[in-house]
């Protein structure tokens, strides 16, 4: 997790000194990849139908909304030529990424948690089959 976070560090670093054009191109393959992993994690979540999968989907879907605004103000902002309007856009911009990269965090968190509450319920399950 903590290379992958470097990673982003080192890309976001880096991206700085790239040109325009490399930019938007690296932006648009960074959203397709990130609609292809939703697409992914759609797919898995219509395989399953337990209540966990419900929770997730709703998750999935606020996530969706919230690309989708990001998204949108995004292509707002891009036409706006004005130099104080574009210094902003970066802000919102930068603070988007980080509260992203802070989300996804806090997924990967959830997720170990679950996997681990997931293994306790698995174990308590196997003990009680096996004392009867």
């Amino acid at each position: 997790m903590s290379a992958k976070a470097k990673e982003v560090e080192d890309k976001v670093h880096a991206a700085t000194e790239v040109q325009r054009a490399k930019l938007e191109e690296d932006a648009a393959q960074a959203r397709t990849a990130a609609q292809e992993r939703s697409q992914e994690i759609r797919e898995r979540i219509e395989k399953t139908k337990s209540d966990a999968a419900a929770r997730w989907r709703d998750l999935q879907e606020s996530w969706d909304r919230h690309v989708q605004q990001i998204q949108a103000s995004v292509e707002k902002k891009r036409h706006e030529l004005d130099v104080k309007q574009a210094s902003k856009h970066a802000e919102v911009a930068e603070a988007d990424a980080e509260f992203a990269v802070a989300h996804a965090m806090a997924a990967i968190e959830e997720a170990e948690y679950a996997a681990l509450e997931a293994l306790l319920a698995r174990n308590a399950a196997n003990e009680l089959r096996t004392s009867r």
